[in-house]
C-alpha cells in the first residue's frame, strides 16, 4: 500500500496515473477521418456508387427470376459484375470509416491500410483477365466449334483460380522485396509508391498491355473468321454471316470503347500520380462510372440480358399506368 505525505501527493499521482491512461488509450487506437478538402472531392465519387447499387440490385434480380439469363456460358460476366460489387463495397467500407470518425487499432489500420491500397489495384487487373478469358473462350466457340462451358469446365475452374491467384501473389511479392511501399497520408487514402520505373514499366505490362493485346487478338480472329468465305458456296450462308459478323463487331466497339474510355485511365496513371491528388480522384471515378453501367453494357452485349430489362422495364410502367388510368363509366342510352 502507497503512503502519501499530504494530499497534494496523492491528488498529483492520481492525476498522472489518469494521463497515463489517457494517452496509452488514445494512442491504442487511430481515427480514421479525411481532410475537408478530400471529402468534398470524394463527394463525386459517392453519388456515382449510390447510383451502382440499384442498377446492380435490378441485374442481380433479372438473375433470380429470368432463366433465360442463368447459362454456363455467361459465368464469365456473372464473375465480371461480382468484382464490381467488390469494389462498391470497398468503397462504402471506407467512405463510412472516414466520414464516421471511427478508432481503429493502429494494428488493424496497417491492415487496413494495405487492402485499401492494393485491392483497387488487385480487382482492376482482375477484370482486365477476366474479359480476356471470355473473349478466348468466344473464339473457342466461334473458330472451333466448342462449348468450353460443358466440355472444359474444370479447365475453366482452373482459369478462374489462375486469374484471382496471381495478382494476389504478385501484388504481395512486390511489397516482400521492397519494390512497392505502403504511402500514408494524413487525411487521406493510403497509397503505393513504385520504387523504380522499371517496376512501373513490368506493371504495367502485366496490368493492361498483355490482356488488352490479346484481348484484342482473340477479337480479331473471330471476326476474321466469320467473316471468311472461303469453301462456302451457299450465299445465304455468307450473308448471314456477315450479319452476325456486323453484330459482333458492333458489340464489341460499343464494350471496349467506353471500357478504354472509363477504364484505361486508373489504370495507365495509378503508379505514376499521388493516390490522393485531383487527377487520381478523377481518374478513380470514371473507374466508378463503369462499375455502375456495367450491368447495361452487358445487356447490350447480351441479347438475353437486353429481353430481361425490357421485360423488367414494362411490367413495371406498364403496372403504373394501369393504375394511373381513370376508370371510364359507359352509360348506354335507349331510345323509346
Amino acid at each position: 500500500m502507497k503512503i502519501y505525505k499530504t494530499i497534494d501527493d496523492k491528488k498529483m499521482f492520481l492525476l498522472i496515473k489518469t494521463k497515463m491512461s489517457n494517452k496509452t488509450t488514445v494512442s491504442s487506437c487511430i481515427v480514421l477521418t479525411w481532410s475537408s478538402d478530400t471529402a468534398d472531392v470524394r463527394g463525386g465519387t459517392l453519388y456515382v456508387c449510390s447510383i451502382a447499387i440499384p442498377i446492380h440490385v435490378i441485374f442481380w434480380i433479372q438473375l433470380l427470376f429470368y432463366s433465360s439469363v442463368r447459362q454456363r456460358g455467361m459465368i464469365w460476366l456473372y464473375i465480371y459484375l461480382l468484382t464490381d460489387l467488390f469494389l462498391l463495397f470497398r468503397f462504402f467500407l471506407f467512405y463510412g470509416q472516414r466520414i464516421s470518425n471511427v478508432c481503429v487499432p493502429r494494428t488493424a489500420r496497417v491492415y487496413l491500410c494495405y487492402f485499401e491500397a492494393a485491392s483497387k489495384i488487385y480487382t482492376s487487373v482482375i477484370q482486365s483477365y477476366i474479359l480476356l478469358g471470355l473473349n478466348i473462350c468466344r473464339y473457342i466457340q466461334i473458330v472451333h466449334n466448342r462449348n468450353v462451358y460443358i466440355k472444359h469446365i474444370r479447365l475453366l475452374i482452373l482459369s478462374n483460380l489462375i486469374i484471382f491467384i496471381f495478382p494476389f501473389i504478385n501484388i504481395a511479392f512486390q511489397f516482400l522485396i521492397n519494390w512497392t511501399q505502403l504511402s500514408k497520408q494524413l487525411g487521406g487514402l493510403c497509397g503505393i509508391i513504385y520504387s523504380s520505373v522499371y517496376v512501373q514499366i513490368y506493371n504495367l505490362i502485366i496490368v493492361y498491355i498483355i490482356p488488352v493485346s490479346l484481348t484484342l487478338l482473340f477479337l480479331g480472329l473471330c471476326i476474321r473468321h466469320i467473316n471468311s468465305t472461303k469453301n462456302i458456296q451457299n450465299q445465304q450462308i455468307i450473308n448471314n454471316r456477315h450479319k452476325f459478323h456486323r453484330k459482333i463487331l458492333t458489340q464489341s466497339i460499343l464494350f471496349y470503347t467506353i471500357w478504354i474510355i472509363l477504364w484505361s485511365p486508373f489504370v495507365l496513371s495509378f503508379q505514376f500520380i499521388n493516390v490522393n491528388s485531383l487527377p487520381a480522384i478523377i481518374t478513380s471515378m470514371l473507374n466508378y462510372i463503369q462499375v455502375a453501367i456495367d450491368p447495361a453494357i452487358v445487356a447490350a452485349i447480351d441479347v438475353r440480358f437486353l429481353k430481361a430489362w425490357k421485360k423488367t422495364f414494362q411490367k413495371f410502367f406498364g403496372r403504373r399506368q394501369r393504375r394511373i388510368q381513370p376508370t371510364i363509366t359507359t352509360i348506354l342510352i335507349r331510345k323509346y
